[in-house]
């Protein structure tokens, strides 16, 4: 039997080795215990969009109290380890969602509020959310509601239910945490095991009995599936429904909702129902707008737990895990040893009660696998063998550039002329060029390091290209597409760096390969106005053309035509727009 497994398994091991940086979770971990909420939230990277005392103005103290306390035991890093992601070979979270955090169980009023998440708009660009505090029943709003036990410290022990398991054992494990193989998978539901409805779910869904699988999971799905597409991934597994029942109960507590839908990206694919007998029925769905005005299922309720199968397939080591997941799905593994930074791992119980000291480490740096150790041993000298000629030389990488050492510096002088008069450059000469932005072939082990100091950047933002500057990495250092570090400041949100960069030899003004530069690309693609400040003060051009012809100042006319001033969300563009016209007007 060949069970089914997620898909873009190996992209998730990359979301889970990079999206959430250890310094991330001990930060977070630390100001969570201190009771900080507001050091929690910039430590998980979130912008706090909104202040207690303005809640409690507007919508009631009592409100403002159930936010706090929401606040209180919201995981920051926990959240993001859970939030949707874009995938097709990235890892960056999924653009444009709402996403509703509240742990109240009761039915929400018409004037009541909540904490919403809100996710990039750009999906290589900054990994910073935004947390508002919004109308829980507004109109028109595509939100998915998160369970709190993918994001709340208080309620992450019930990550083991959630993945179709109980404390006792999870789906394809022992009790032990121990793989269990898969010949041993449960062949019939053992109503004291719940990890056994799981294994015999799997189990029919290998063996192409679709509606057999959603029925041993409770819920009656429609046989008149035809052709669609939300079929197709009820088939491969990559849609389960063994949460289904739980969590439509939780959504017609708080919402009244007797339909709830399932969507898949953009689309809406299925509507899930209570029948009158109290059982639960689904059925695939095409096109109405009305489909639109129901809640849904939040995406994780529906799609295969990745941690699991990344475990199973050897991919992750449970120690590798999220402290707090860790903790919650294999509570008898112990962390990674020898870990640069340890937390407590100690979750406030949902009832606010003291929870009794664990004795038991946990080690942040085993969430994310060898991409989370720290600054020191980053591995930023590389040394790689390079075709020279009819010989085999070296290129060295560390303390802040990248050397030819197997050539002379009267050999590298003759090259940089050679250079200089539009002579081509080969063999060690030309994999530099390539390292720096230019065409040429890139040896293996310098494009891994480049991947692994962009992903670095793209999730851990400022401190970690500071923390990887520090540990020796090249500066010129160029992505795939040509552009400088000074190209991913948007990523990282501090222009402090900026200054750092030009003052190592970036060039302000260097474009990649479709002509833009590191303004065009803030403007462009999701820079903040305080970015675009800094880099026209460090003498970038806003004239300067891309291949398209287009300008930074035409790139920021031409978005800022494209909304409605008024609204909060887009400000950012409008006040790029107006940076540059007030620069170009001076």
């Amino acid at each position: 039997m060949n069970p089914p497994v997620i898909d873009e398994i190996r992209t998730w091991q990359r979301i889970r080795r990079y999206a959430v940086p250890a310094p991330m979770i001990e930060a977070c971990t630390a100001a969570r215990e201190a009771g900080d909420w507001r050091a929690t939230c910039a430590a998980g990277r979130i912008d706090v969009a909104f202040d207690l005392a303005g809640v409690a103005r507007e919508h009631g103290r009592s409100r403002a109290g159930r936010i706090e306390a929401d606040l209180g035991v919201l995981a920051p890093d926990l959240l993001r380890w859970h939030l949707p992601r874009v995938l097709g070979g990235r890892t960056g979270v999924a653009t444009h969602q709402q996403i509703l955090l509240s742990t109240r169980d009761d039915r929400f009023g018409d004037d009541d509020v909540a904490l919403v998440v809100r996710t990039p708009k750009t999906v290589d660009g900054s990994q910073r959310l935004r947390l508002t505090v919004s109308p829980v029943l507004a109109e028109d709003v595509v939100r998915q509601d998160l369970p709190p036990a993918y994001w709340s410290a208080a309620h992450v022990d019930g990550l083991a239910v959630a993945y179709g398991g109980s404390p006792a054992r999870l789906p394809g494990f022992e009790a032990d945490g121990a793989l269990r193989p898969v010949e041993s998978y449960a062949t019939v539901v053992d109503p004291y095991d719940p990890a056994s409805r799981a294994e015999v779910y799997d189990r029919l869904i290998a063996a192409g009995e679709v509606l057999q699988a959603w029925a041993v999971a409770g819920v009656d799905l429609d046989p008149d599936v035809h052709h669609h597409g939300g079929a197709a991934d009820a088939e491969r597994g990559r849609l389960v429904p063994l949460g289904l029942d739980a969590e439509l109960a939780r959504l017609e507590a708080r919402y009244g909702a007797d339909r709830v839908m399932i969507g898949s990206g953009w689309q809406l694919v299925a509507e899930v129902h209570r029948l009158g007998d109290g059982a639960v029925a689904a059925s695939f769905v095409g096109y109405d707008r009305r489909h639109f005005t129901r809640p849904r299922f939040a995406t994780v309720v529906h799609e295969r737990p990745p941690d699991l199968d990344l475990v199973r397939h050897g991919l992750l080591g449970p120690a590798d895990l999220h402290p707090l997941v860790r903790r919650a799905l294999f509570p008898t593994t112990p962390p990674v040893a020898g870990s640069a930074a340890s937390t407590t791992g100690r979750a406030p119980r949902a009832d606010g009660a003291a929870r009794t000291p664990d004795p038991r480490p946990v080690t942040a740096t085993g969430a994310a696998g060898p991409a989370t150790r720290p600054a020191a041993s980053f591995g930023m000298r590389v040394s790689v063998p390079v075709r020279c000629g009819s010989e085999w030389h070296t290129l060295l990488h560390g303390d802040g550039r990248l050397d030819p050492v197997s050539h002379t510096p009267e050999e590298v002088a003759a090259e940089d002329l050679l250079r200089a008069l539009g002579g081509p450059s080969a063999g060690c000469f030309a994999a530099v060029q390539a390292w720096r932005g230019g065409t040429g072939r890139l040896p293996r082990p310098l494009r891994e390091l480049r991947r692994d100091v962009l992903l670095r950047v793209q999730h851990g933002g400022a401190a970690a290209l500071a923390a990887l500057l520090d540990a020796g990495l090249d500066p010129r250092m160029a992505d795939g597409r040509g552009g400088t570090l000074l190209h991913h400041l948007r990523a990282v949100e501090d222009v402090a760096l900026l200054r750092r960069l030009c003052d190592a030899g970036v060039p302000i003004g260097a474009p990649n390969r479709r002509g833009r530069t590191a303004l065009h690309v803030a403007v462009g693609d999701g820079g903040s106005p305080g970015l675009v400040r800094a880099l026209l003060a460090a003498g970038a051009d806003p004239h300067a053309p891309d291949e398209d012809d287009t300008t930074a100042r035409d790139l920021a006319e031409g978005k800022a035509s494209m909304y409605d001033d008024g609204d909060d969300d887009v400000r950012p563009v409008f006040e790029i727009r107006d940076v540059l016209a007030e620069w170009t007007g001076r």
